[in-house]
């Protein structure tokens, strides 16, 4: 008998906690479009600001230049460093006064330093970034549908994978939008690591169904899927498990700068490692069951009817049945069956 533990079975389950993490998400997009008048905390590469290059020749750290910063509002400033000396401040946009006040106080913290450029960054850029994301992202999902299609000679696998895709980019999105983290370029960074590290967990379970499809051609669908997943869940655990570990002492100690890249990463290896294992196969079942389901009702539908076994028709009287025993009853299924006696004695009734 077989005891393997059935995590296809409870898939409603794994599709309802999907959907009470994706909903909070949703309703923050929409809260803080309708309250804040953006869904996302967008940084300076996409609504534009102002670009402060320094060159500090006394030691120093972003930390101490974000104090500076905070004097001023502007804690949440993109601070960079280039080499030993140059550093690079993005913020939104300022007056020139508000330039100058910041030049100077930094100039007071750190007395050997020099402006090198400043420049400002229209919000054109950021319009143009978003529409090459998005663009990127829907071409990424159709290319992937066309692979995965030709790769395992179906379009369910393809479907399945791009759903459980889409949901982890619901989930990134969200979470950026619950925590209210600001969205800078590297944002597309984190959006297409999603896209990749999720399709390929989701293909590597793929590629086991398939060779046990191969291998077990007469074992139902449903428990081969999930002899697959648990034969896969090991080390897509362990793989989730190592690289969270990895970015997570990234977000702890480096710096305030690479955190939203680091957040990012998290979330997204999470979810997607969830997602292909929990979302990806068991949409592949239900859409095998679904489709049995449908081929049944249509061979039902276009089969001929067949009647259904009746009880015997009443026998005829035969001449030589005391004879036999039988009272003289011959068993009659479709067309009357007549004995040899009976034959007989019609034909002597017969006219000449």
């Amino acid at each position: 008998m077989d005891k393997t533990f059935s995590l296809i079975k409870h898939r409603r389950w794994y599709y309802a906690l999907s959907l009470a993490v994706i909903l909070p998400g949703l309703f923050a997009l929409y809260f803080h479009h309708v309250h804040d008048h953006h869904a996302l905390n967008w940084g300076v590469d996409f609504t534009g600001g102002d670009s402060i290059e320094l060159q500090i020749t006394d030691p120093f750290t972003t930390g101490d230049v974000r104090q500076v910063l905070q004097g001023f509002g502007l804690g949440d400033a993109v601070i960079q460093t280039s080499g030993q000396n140059n550093l690079f401040i993005r913020t939104r946009t300022l007056t020139q006064d508000q330039t100058n006040q910041i030049i100077a106080a930094v100039k007071n913290k750190f007395p050997h330093s020099e402006m090198l450029q400043e420049d400002t960054v229209g919000p054109e850029i950021g319009a143009e970034l978003q529409s090459k994301a998005i663009m990127g992202v829907v071409i990424g999902l159709i290319l992937q549908v066309i692979f995965i299609s030709v790769r395992f000679r179906s379009i369910r696998f393809a479907i399945a994978a791009d759903v459980a895709l889409l949901h982890d980019l619901l989930v990134v999105i969200g979470a950026f939008a619950i925590t209210q983290i600001e969205v800078d370029s590297s944002f597309l960074a984190v959006l297409l690591t999603v896209a990749g590290y999720s399709i390929n967990d989701t293909i590597v379970i793929f590629d086991r169904i398939r060779e046990n499809l191969n291998m077990r051609t007469r074992e139902p669908f449903e428990p081969l899927v999930n002899r697959s997943v648990l034969e896969a869940l090991v080390r897509s655990i362990n793989t989730a498990m190592t690289a969270v570990l990895a970015i997570g002492a990234v977000y702890l100690f480096g710096g305030a700068t690479i955190r939203p890249v680091a957040f990012g990463l998290m979330v997204s290896i999470v979810t997607g490692g969830y997602s292909s294992i929990f979302n990806a196969s068991p949409i592949l079942v239900d859409w095998y069951n679904w489709d049995e389901r449908r081929k049944a009702r249509t061979a039902g539908t276009g089969a001929r009817p067949v009647r259904a076994a009746s009880a015997p028709e009443p026998a005829l009287p035969s001449g030589d049945g005391a004879a036999r025993g039988d009272g003289g009853m011959v068993p009659v299924l479709n067309a009357p069956v007549r004995s040899g006696a009976s034959r007989r004695r019609r034909g002597g009734r017969r006219r000449r």
